[in-house]
């Protein structure tokens, strides 16, 4: 093999080298976004459903006071009640998960500003280099 081919090979390497380094910092990033937003479309999601079972619990209340003014009886009236109560009884568990998961969106997204701050110049710098990069086993327990 020519010396030309090898040095070209070699140049090839180390060039997917910094391209694999690239994608995995860009990787990263596009993790921690994509997660920021999962979670952030997971709160819109619990509001929705449970903004749905909030106007469910007024349907069943307005079906008891139509059931009591139509003289059923007492334990159909009060089970309905009952069930009314219960799907309330979840919505401020519901709104605390909801804004949990608001709070895990901001951190993915702050974390993902972090990782760019600290590592960015980094991968920048490394893919601007004029020399070849080293062995990436020579940055690996740094």
């Amino acid at each position: 093999m020519s010396e030309l081919a090898l040095r070209t090979g070699a140049a090839l390497a180390k060039t997917g080298e910094v391209i694999v380094g690239a994608v995995r910092f860009g990787g990263v990033v596009v993790q921690l976004i994509a997660a920021s937003a999962a979670m952030i479309g997971l709160s819109h999601q619990i509001r929705a459903t449970f903004n749905y079972v909030e106007k469910c619990a007024g349907s069943v209340d307005r079906l008891a006071d139509q059931a009591a003014s139509m003289n059923v009886d007492a334990d159909t009236v009060g089970e309905h009640r009952d069930a009314a109560t219960v799907m309330r009884s979840v919505l401020e568990d519901a709104e605390a998960m909801a804004a949990e998961c608001e709070d895990m969106s901001i951190l993915f997204h702050e974390t993902a500003d972090a990782h760019i701050a600290d590592y960015g110049p980094v991968a920048d710098a490394a893919n601007n280099m004029d020399v070849e990069m080293a062995d990436r086993e020579f940055y690996s327990n740094r």
